[in-house]
């Protein structure tokens, strides 16, 4: 069983001293970390995918704070899942977390608590969001296309021959949608 320490920059924090030395002091048997540009926000050596490759059940991920592994709560989430079902290990300095523990597993069920809120916020808000606009009169999704619409899209590809990108653009519609009413048989287009 090894301890592999893992640090990252931030926007407001592009030192890695600290996190690097106290992770040492930890006594970590590895230690990897992560560097963003600042101005692309972009990882300029990406670690995170390599260190997770490299742990083993009963290995720890040690980190300094958990905001140097997430970058949101749904991805923490997410990690914490992954490293339960692998039985990986996760030890956070800062908060006091340590998986290895018995009260890491009180760790794992409130993270598993919090993913679970997060899927039901996300739904209940898009829920929400979806009777606002139906109260508003829109009911979302792609327009229809009207009759015309439809026999305008035919006739220019089955009479005139044109290409699929020429009639998308002049009919004002998506070219899965050209294809779509092109390949519909003629029964079904009397239900439009």
């Amino acid at each position: 069983m090894k301890t592999i320490g893992y640090a990252r920059t931030t926007i407001t924090d592009d030192d890695l001293t600290a996190q690097i030395n106290l992770l040492s002091e930890f006594g970590c048997d590895e230690i990897h970390h992560e560097t963003y540009d600042i101005i692309n926000e972009e990882p300029i050596i990406s670690k995170l995918e390599e260190v997770l490759c490299s742990l083993n059940r009963g290995d720890a991920l040690v980190i300094c704070r958990l905001n140097r592994l997430g970058r949101s709560t749904r991805q923490l989430t997410e990690l914490t899942q992954t490293f339960k079902g692998s039985g990986i290990h996760l030890i956070s300095l800062d908060e006091g977390i340590d998986t290895r523990q018995p009260m890491g597993e009180i760790y794992f069920k409130l993270m598993n608590g919090l993913s679970a809120m997060e899927c039901d916020l996300i739904k209940e808000r898009t829920l929400v969001g979806l009777n606002n606009a139906r109260k508003k009169g829109k009911i979302g999704g792609r327009p229809k296309i009207d009759k015309r619409t439809i026999k305008k899209i035919r006739h220019l590809y089955y009479e005139k021959k044109e290409t699929i990108q020429y009639i998308s653009s002049k009919c004002n519609v998506s070219v899965g949608s050209c294809y779509k009413y092109i390949k519909m048989p003629e029964t079904e287009l009397t239900k439009f």
